[in-house]
């Protein structure tokens, strides 16, 4: 009959032993919930639960540092408190706006039915060369009726994107398409070459390596960058409706907008 108390002894032992100070800093302890709670993947993970205590000691170090450096009551301390504590709150906030007024599904897929109505239906796979005058452009397209590789071409004389991989641009739809490049693209077939032509960076000779139907991503693949941007709009709403009930009174003068600061280019 003596087993009994001897085991609850040891159910304490152990329950002690578990609950134990991982580390102690300068006699300031770093438990295990410490420890779990800044990385919940040190639970039962022995290598996990040193690396995260090694950080939080390094921590611990600097925050005493700051301390005795009186960093708490200096002005700057304060006012990045103050700070922290504005962005909290409105954080908290918009949690509680957005938990009471959830995006719904229907929501979602109503806005990307959208995007999928208004997405190109068509890629473009481009390659260029740029070069900076007209002449060297004729003497590339020389070169290339003459057999030479686009791609060496590319890698020795263009100043444009790539040029070691062959002025690849990649896949592109019409609406990434420079319009000097675009106005004639209609009537290149895959492989021909068109050139050369006026662009900004000089004179450009590109050719059409392929077309093929857009891709378009799954649903479940934007569905959370979808939700940000209409909970960015609701907030946007939110704002505007709380801002016309208030009674918001500019001082005279503040009011209008600042005119665009100058260019450097607009000096005269």
């Amino acid at each position: 009959m003596r087993v009994k108390p001897i085991l609850f002894s040891l159910a304490l032992m152990i329950s002690a032993s578990a609950a134990a100070d991982v580390a102690t800093v300068d006699g300031q302890p770093i438990t295990e919930a410490q420890v779990i709670a800044a990385n919940p993947s040190a639970k039962n993970n022995p290598t996990a639960m040193h690396d995260t205590a090694d950080v939080l000691i390094n921590r611990i170090l600097l925050q005493q540092k700051a301390k005795a450096a009186g960093m708490e009551d200096s002005d700057a301390f304060r006012q990045t408190m103050a700070k922290d504590r504005e962005n909290l709150l409105i954080s908290l906030y918009l949690n509680q706006y957005f938990t009471q007024h959830p995006i719904s599904k229907a929501e979602i897929q109503a806005r990307y039915d959208e995007i999928v109505k208004s997405a190109p239906k068509r890629e473009y796979r481009l390659r260029e060369i740029i070069v900076a005058n007209d002449s060297d452009a004729q003497k590339i397209l020389a070169d290339l009726r003459k057999g030479a590789s686009f791609s060496n071409l590319a890698a020795t004389h263009s100043q444009g994107p790539n040029p070691v991989l062959g002025g690849e641009l990649g896949w592109m739809s019409k609406e990434q398409i420079p319009a000097p490049i675009l106005a004639h693209l209609a009537s290149l077939k895959p492989l021909e070459v068109l050139g050369p032509l006026s662009v900004p960076e000089g004179f450009a000779i590109v050719q059409l390596m392929g077309e093929r139907p857009a891709t378009v991503l799954p649903l479940t693949a934007v569905s959370a960058r979808i939700e940000e941007e209409l909970r960015n709009q609701k907030t946007a709403a939110y704002l505007k409706q709380l801002r016309e009930k208030a009674h918001i009174q500019w001082q005279s003068g503040a009011a209008a907008k600042p005119a665009p600061a100058a260019t450097a280019g607009g000096a005269s």
